[in-house]
């Protein structure tokens, strides 16, 4: 049986590979946790593609190597446009943000390593 997903999003990744960025202990802390869940088979990490793309490739070789990229369809970007938001989430969304929460839909992804908060207000689990 294959183990629920935690996309490791584009902020979180940013922390994680900025060495300056005032949140890369605690992000360093998480990502560790869920590497640890991902060799013990608990759980699969998985990124956008682009948003690994971003990283040198070493880092993407090295640090970033148990996540698996998810490439983002171009129907992807489309219903994304045209995204329902509830009220809540006004104000919070960006078009990023919205092929974000597309992808998290379409790969039935449960749980998401994050620095927004609108991830909080979708009240998906945190990863552990």
């Amino acid at each position: 049986m294959t183990p629920p997903t935690v996309l490791v999003e584009r902020t979180f990744l940013h922390a994680l590979t900025t060495p300056d960025h005032d949140r890369r202990d605690e992000v360093l802390e998480r990502y560790l946790e869920l590497v640890a869940a991902y060799e013990r088979h608990e759980l699969r990490l998985r990124a956008r593609h682009d948003h690994l793309a971003e990283h040198h490739v070493d880092i993407r070789r090295r640090l970033l190597a148990p996540v698996e990229s998810i490439h983002v369809a171009t129907q992807f970007r489309r219903q994304a446009t045209r995204l329902a938001v509830p009220d809540e989430l006004n104000g919070h969304l960006d078009d990023d943000v919205a092929v974000t929460l597309v992808v998290i839909r379409r790969e039935r992804i449960g749980r998401v390593a994050s620095l927004l908060p609108v991830f909080d207000l979708l009240h998906l689990p945190t990863p552990a």
